[in-house]
C-alpha cells in the first residue's frame, strides 16, 4: 500500500498486534500449566473460532512486519535492480510463510 492508507493499515495492525499478543499470552502462557499441554493446544486448534483467530494473527503480523521491511527497503536501498530483488525476496517470504502458517493451523 502506498500514501496515507498503507501508513494507516500499519498502525491498525499495530493496535490489533497488541490485542492479540494479550489474549494469546492469557491463554497460552498465563491460565497455569494446563493450558500449554499438547491435548489442550489440539482442542483448541480444533475450534473453527481459535483457527479464525490464529490465522488473522498471522495475516496481522505478517502484513506489519514485512509492510515495514517494505518501507526500509524502499528508504535505504537507491539500487532500482536491488530494490525490486529486495521487494521480491519480501513478497516470496511473506507467500512462503503465509501458505506454512496456514497449513499447519489447519492440520
Amino acid at each position: 500500500m502506498k500514501g496515507v492508507a498503507g501508513w494507516i493499515f500499519q498502525r491498525v495492525t499495530g493496535v490489533i498486534l497488541i490485542a492479540g499478543l494479550i489474549l494469546h499470552f492469557s491463554t497460552m502462557h498465563f491460565s497455569g500449566p494446563s493450558q500449554t499441554t499438547f491435548d489442550f493446544v489440539i482442542r483448541r486448534l480444533s475450534n473453527p473460532y481459535w483457527k479464525a483467530f490464529d490465522i488473522c494473527f498471522l495475516v496481522t503480523m505478517l502484513y506489519h512486519g514485512f509492510n515495514g521491511l517494505w518501507g526500509i527497503a524502499l528508504e535505504y536501498i537507491s539500487s532500482l535492480k536491488l530494490l525490486r530483488l529486495s521487494q521480491t525476496l519480501i513478497v516470496g517470504m511473506v507467500l512462503l510463510l503465509l501458505a506454512t502458517g496456514v497449513y499447519i493451523i489447519t492440520l
